[in-house]
This record gives C-alpha cells, sequence and structure tokens, in this order.
C-alpha cells in the first residue's frame, strides 16, 4: 500500500512539474504545425521553402517574433520572384502553443520584355553632362526576361542591341540543379563590335572617333573598328541562406583595327590587333542585407579573384584582386545610415587601356567626379550615405490596371546626405606622360551632397543627387540604382 502511495505521489509530482515545463515552452515561443505557401501560382513551393529557416515543428520564440517574421520575409522577397510578400502566424492555439507559419505572395510578371537604353558605362551623368545626351554614344534594342521558368526561378535573357556597341547576348540560369538545392548553374555568349569606339583616355576624359580635340577619325566610322566574342560557363554553390562561392570560366576573343592600334598601340598593348584569352573568375558573396537593391539594415562582403589569361602563349595575362564591404544601420524608425568601402588590386603596372578601369561608372565612381574616367592599377572607394525615410506607401491600382501582377506598386521615399572618399594609384607613364591622366589620380578624392532616393516596382531605384567635389564642382546628378 505504501508503494502504491509512493508511486501516486511520484506520479504527481512529474506531472506538475510537466505541466509547468509545458507553460514555459507555452511563454517562450510557439510551434510551426504547418507552413501555409499561397497566391504563388507559377513559383514552385520549394523554392520559396528554400529560404525559410523555419518549417514544422520547429519553435519560434516569441520575444523575437517580429524581427524573425521579418527576416524570413525579405529572404524570400529578395529571390525578385514576387511584388509583395507577406509573412505571419496564425491559427495560434494559445492552450497547445501550437501555429501555422503562413507565407502569402504576390508574383512579378515573369515575361518581361524590355526596351534596351544603356548608356556608357552606366554613368548618365557623363552621358548628358559631357556627350550633351549624344543618342549615338547610347545603346538601344529589346530585351527579353523569361524569369521564373518552369517555377523554378530559371531565368533565359535574350538582347538584341544597337547603337554604340551593336550586341546580340544569350545567357541561362538554372539557380538550382540538384536536391538539396545548393549548387546551380549558367551558361552565356555573345557577340558585338563598334563602329565607333572609345580608343583613349585623355585628360581623364574617354576619347571616341568623333572627338574633334584629339584628331579627326570620324572616316574611320564607315567601317566596322572592332570586333568581341565571348562564350562562358559557370557554377553557384549556395550552402546556406546567406553565403555563396561562384566559379566562372570564360573564352574571349577581340579584333581591332588596324588603324585603331596606330592611334593607341597600347589599346591592346604594342600595337596589337587581337586578344586571345581565357577568363577564370572565383567570387565569394555574404549577403544579409534587408532588402538588397535598397538597404536599410545588415551587411554584404563580397570578394572577387580574376585571372585573365591562363597560358603563356595567351595575349592576356592580368591578375585583379576586389574586396568589397557594406555596412546598413537602423537608427531611428526613419533614419539609417549605410556606407561601403571597395578596394581594387591588380597587377602588373602595364594593362592594355580597355582593362585599365578604376573610378568612373555606376557605383564605382566619387560622386561629384561623374563626367571623368580615373583609370589605375589600384584603387580605393568609400561611400557613406545618412537617409531619412519620407513615407512609404503600396499603392494598389485595383481592376484599372488590368494586368494582375502591376496592380501593386510599392512607393518608399528618402532623403539623403552623403560623403565620398576616393583614391586611385596609376603608375603607368603611358597613361600619365601620353594621356595627361595625371589630373585625379595618385591623389585623395572628395565629395558631399544631398541626395532624393525613389525606390519603386520591381525594385528600381532612381536618384536625384546634388553633389561638390574636392574641385569645388557644383552639379546636380540622375542615377537608377542604389548609391550603395
Amino acid at each position: 500500500m505504501r508503494f502504491f502511495i509512493f508511486i501516486t505521489l511520484f506520479s504527481v509530482f512529474f506531472y506538475v512539474k510537466a505541466q509547468d515545463s509545458l507553460k514555459t515552452i507555452k511563454y517562450n515561443s510557439y510551434i510551426i504545425q504547418k507552413v501555409i505557401i499561397e497566391g504563388n501560382k507559377r513559383t514552385k513551393e520549394k523554392i520559396i521553402r528554400r529560404e525559410l529557416k523555419f518549417k514544422e515543428n520547429d519553435s519560434i520564440p516569441i520575444q523575437k517574433l517580429d524581427s524573425i517574421l521579418l527576416w524570413e520575409r525579405n529572404k524570400v522577397f529578395n529571390t525578385n520572384l514576387f511584388v509583395t510578400v507577406d509573412v505571419k502566424l496564425v491559427r495560434k492555439d494559445s492552450i497547445s502553443n501550437f501555429a501555422d507559419l503562413k507565407i502569402f505572395v504576390r508574383e512579378q510578371w515573369y515575361t518581361v520584355p524590355q526596351l534596351v537604353f544603356d548608356v556608357p558605362n552606366n554613368n548618365y551623368n557623363y552621358f548628358f553632362y559631357e556627350l550633351k545626351g549624344d543618342l549615338t554614344k547610347a545603346n538601344f534594342g529589346a530585351k527579353l526576361f523569361q524569369r521564373n521558368c518552369f517555377g523554378r526561378n530559371q531565368t533565359l535573357r535574350l538582347t538584341l542591341q544597337a547603337g554604340f556597341t551593336r550586341n546580340i547576348d544569350v545567357s541561362y540560369e538554372i539557380p538550382f540543379i540538384n536536391k538539396k538545392q545548393t549548387l546551380g548553374i549558367i551558361a552565356y555568349t555573345s557577340i558585338s563590335n563598334n563602329r565607333n569606339l572609345n580608343f583613349a583616355t585623355v585628360d581623364n576624359k574617354w576619347k571616341s572617333l568623333d572627338s574633334s580635340s584629339y584628331g579627326d577619325f570620324r572616316y574611320l566610322k564607315n567601317q566596322i573598328n572592332k570586333e568581341s566574342f565571348r562564350v562562358g560557363f559557370g557554377i553557384n554553390y549556395r550552402p546556406g541562406f546567406f553565403s555563396s562561392h561562384f566559379f566562372e570560366i570564360a573564352y574571349y576573343r577581340n579584333d581591332i583595327r588596324d588603324t585603331i592600334a596606330k592611334i593607341n598601340p597600347e589599346f591592346y598593348l604594342n600595337g596589337q590587333t587581337k586578344q586571345r584569352y581565357f577568363y577564370l573568375h572565383y567570387a565569394y558573396n555574404d549577403d544579409r542585407r534587408d532588402v538588397r537593391q535598397f538597404a536599410l539594415k545588415g551587411y554584404v562582403t563580397r570578394i572577387d579573384v580574376e585571372q585573365l589569361g591562363i597560358t603563356p602563349i595567351e595575349t592576356q595575362n592580368i591578375t585583379r584582386l576586389t574586396g568589397t564591404h557594406a555596412r546598413y544601420y537602423p537608427l531611428t524608425k526613419r533614419f539609417s545610415y549605410a556606407g561601403r568601402v571597395k578596394v581594387k588590386l591588380s597587377f602588373p603596372d602595364i594593362q592594355p587601356f580597355v582593362d585599365f578601369r578604376a573610378l568612373g561608372g555606376g557605383q564605382d565612381l566619387v560622386r561629384g567626379y561623374d563626367i571623368y574616367q580615373i583609370d589605375g592599377q589600384h584603387s580605393f572607394l568609400m561611400r557613406n550615405s545618412l537617409r531619412f525615410k519620407v513615407f512609404s506607401k503600396l499603392f494598389n491600382l485595383g481592376k484599372i490596371m488590368f494586368v494582375r501582377q502591376f496592380r501593386y506598386i510599392p512607393i518608399d521615399v528618402y532623403f539623403s546626405l552623403f560623403s565620398d572618399l576616393g583614391y586611385v594609384v596609376n603608375n603607368s607613364k603611358i597613361s600619365t606622360e601620353r594621356f595627361n591622366n595625371q589630373i585625379f589620380s595618385n591623389k585623395p578624392l572628395g565629395s558631399i551632397g544631398l541626395g532624393l532616393n525613389i525606390v519603386t516596382f520591381y525594385n528600381s531605384v532612381f536618384r536625384l543627387e546634388y553633389s561638390i567635389n574636392g574641385a569645388n564642382y557644383h552639379k546636380i546628378g540622375f542615377n537608377i540604382f542604389a548609391d550603395i
């Protein structure tokens, strides 16, 4: 009898302890019973699930619930497959602590024909201020994106381009080829030619065949002066959510007319008219930004190692090492800071003109020096931006927009205060003495300014910026990508 009473009391004791433990679990976390995905009419569920850290029977701490759900939302959104993504817990049971994780997405329009209008070096300020909007220096044509092929996030790209550079470009990317969704591949090829072309950098500005300030070579524009062909293949290894490794090999074949080599013997070096070489590229990327197109929180680190030419008989022998690190800090509800540092090293000192790039295009420039091309072997660039969110709104056009994917248009507006610092090392006497490119190289460059940033559909960014550079030059600039 005593033994029976002891067993009963012992059982009651552990039952109470178990109940206390369950209460602790209830208080600390939710247990995911089901993962519900809605709105994906074309995208396979496994493509979305690949981005999720949590699955059935996992627990989510209640104290970190909002931040965890936001990160899960951002990872799905960063696939660039959806206009909007909403992640939340539903059917939360206060007794059992079970809940369902629901992901609701609105898909983008995946067959996207686009008109091509590209300006030199992705530098709109150079195009408008220096080239005076000369349309003969721009590229135009048609581009077709077939995104999310078969619902597996595969992408087919076809570009037919005329203008300054006539180009046909085809690529096909498969992000995952194995069951674990860690390996992806890309294959591409392109062929292009130029009648007009930039044959040298003089006074830190590109000179084309119709640049009268360096000589009259306009007669050459009636013939093909440069032809290029490339074909390549790459493998992407993405073992986790944030980091990836990319391996690439390509073959390049470039030709110029004898006259171009005579005008600038350093175009391909030593008066050569041909380039034939293999290209090897490795890239490591650790991307922990909340939203990649215009991040407000997190960081991204990227390291690139490139080798142009791998055998003694090839025309190229250039090694490049590039490291980039960017940080994004939310300071208050509306204020945030973004900063980026990029360092490039390349060897040897003597390099062909076409490969001798440092600062001057896209995000790789000190704002305020947009009209200049600053060539060199090595470069340092630091960009800083203090941002203030003016407003954020998702506009619903409803039935007046008959295309379902375009009914929801997000618009975020930010003011920014920025400052940039850069430095270019140019050890080439040919570049500095013959072409007078020492104006901005081998000395610090700096600028400050104000900006207006508009983030909208398809994660597009439009920027207007007023900058003052170290030479006390004032200007208003325009760009269509994020500042940092």
